[in-house]
């Protein structure tokens, strides 16, 4: 058992918690550093040590996955380069504030022998390329017009407690890096690298005087024609805003007001991947990890479900690459330029009129 190699778990809320679950399950030690963990987190199947700071961990650590709150992404990776200017480190998304990116990279070029990967889990969801697969079967001829993208969740409990609270970037903090992940995954790279290094042409959204934006919605015509769409919420889907797409309503949400869709327009057919969670249309969720294709053509509709852990994929592709010596890619940034750029939108010099409540109000 003390040949498995050690992964240490900086951060112990939702995100480092599942990778702590994920990491565990594929046979590696797990310890944590979290300065609230007073004690070992039950339900564990092996002993895990864990301290208040990286700089008080005493064990020898393989990898290091950092699922800190964004803005101390950049703090917590120099604590770990200090301690091992060699680290293998997993960077949950998004990787920093656009105004952390010049000491990110300071750090980078001061540490060459570091390996550093950014975690996207949609990046290695199975569910999308099958879901470009059923595009070309169906329609082999016709070229992709639209690619639509909706992550929702209603946020507010855990807002008002205190968690999720990204003030930076407001709702582009939270699942747009994964909605640019899936639009990089449905479209060609040539017209997601015109999307992602062009200006912002287009997103309205509702603020709130305390959450910043907490809902917004972002249209772009792209190389080629394509039409690009981006929307997310972090109040659920209020029936009747104007934020809302039309093309989300036929289809239902999860536990908690989640809603994860992904579509693509091709000729006369629309194809929609839901992914996890994914309920049935009496609201029971489908098993964890389940989700939903569906291919709307002129014959018909036709559905098929899919069992994939994004999350899994990623960590697994994630280890693979930091414990390997082949070359690693640069760390991608654009996505966190763009979130900036979003939310740049939004300054609070902007924002003519804020409410007073969650629901917020259009800018």
């Amino acid at each position: 058992m003390s040949e498995l190699p050690l992964v240490c778990v900086v951060g112990y809320g939702v995100a480092g918690r599942l990778h702590h679950r994920l990491l565990e399950g594929a046979g590696l030690r797990v310890c944590i550093v979290d300065p609230a963990l007073t004690s070992a987190p039950a339900g564990s199947h092996r002993p895990v040590e864990h301290w208040t700071s990286v700089r008080e961990v005493s064990a020898p650590v393989a990898l290091w996955s950092l699922c800190t709150p964004t803005q101390s992404h950049v703090g917590t990776l120099a604590a770990v380069l200090e301690r091992d200017p060699g680290a293998r480190v997993i960077l949950e998304k998004p990787a920093c504030r656009a105004q952390d990116v010049p000491r990110l990279l300071d750090l980078l070029q001061l540490h060459p022998d570091a390996r550093v990967v950014v975690m996207n889990q949609y990046q290695q969801a199975h569910a999308l390329s099958l879901l470009d697969d059923l595009r070309r079967r169906h329609m082999p001829s016709h070229p992709v017009t639209a690619v639509r993208v909706a992550f929702s969740k209603d946020r507010r409990a855990d807002m008002e407690a205190g968690r999720f609270v990204d003030r930076d970037h407001g709702v582009f903090g939270y699942e747009w890096p994964h909605m640019l992940a899936v639009a990089s995954r449905l479209l060609p790279p040539d017209t997601f690298r015109d999307y992602i290094e062009q200006p912002v042409q287009e997103v309205r959204g509702t603020v709130h005087h305390d959450y910043f934006v907490t809902s917004a919605r972002e249209r772009a015509t792209v190389d080629g024609g394509v039409e690009l769409e981006l929307y997310s919420s972090v109040v659920g889907d209020p029936p009747g805003h104007p934020d809302v797409p039309d093309w989300t309503r036929d289809f239902g949400h999860a536990t908690g007001g989640r809603r994860r869709l992904a579509q693509i327009k091709a000729g006369p057919a629309l194809f929609t991947a839901e992914m996890d969670p994914v309920a049935l249309l009496n609201g029971d969720p489908l098993p964890v990890n389940t989700h939903r294709l569906t291919a709307q053509l002129p014959s018909g509709r036709q559905e098929i479900l899919v069992n994939d852990s994004p999350m899994g994929n990623a960590l697994r592709t994630a280890v693979a690459q930091l414990l390997g010596d082949q070359p690693l890619p640069p760390v991608d940034l654009r996505p966190v330029h763009r979130i900036s750029a979003l939310a740049g939108h939004f300054g609070r010099g902007y924002i003519t009129a804020a409410a007073g409540h969650l629901s917020g109000g259009a800018a």
